[in-house]
């Protein structure tokens, strides 16, 4: 027990430690429903994507083989060459 300190100041204390309190308290409650709301995508399998008619973005490499497997899907292919970079560009250009 500290001697020195007044009934003042150990109230002035508890209060602080209770504002803290409160203060972390929100914090964590606030964290954990933002972490777990949910995201759900539109669409979870591929036959939600093709029943949708959403566009697919794929690597042209593999054209041949998803048209044949998937031949009502929309499928986005980037011709510039770029490989996996030109998915991510198309994507981030809300092509798919």
């Amino acid at each position: 027990q500290d001697e020195t300190s007044s009934l003042p100041r150990k109230l002035l204390m508890f209060g602080f430690a209770f504002f803290i309190l409160i203060v972390l308290s929100a914090y964590v409650a606030n964290l954990a429903a933002f972490l777990t709301r949910s995201n759900s995508p539109p669409a979870s399998t591929i036959e939600d994507v093709i029943a949708q008619q959403m566009n697919i973005c794929a690597h042209p490499a593999l054209a041949d083989d998803i048209k044949l497997s998937h031949p009502k899907a929309n499928f986005v292919f980037n011709q510039e060459g770029k490989e996996l970079y030109g998915l991510v560009d198309d994507y981030d250009a809300g092509k798919c």
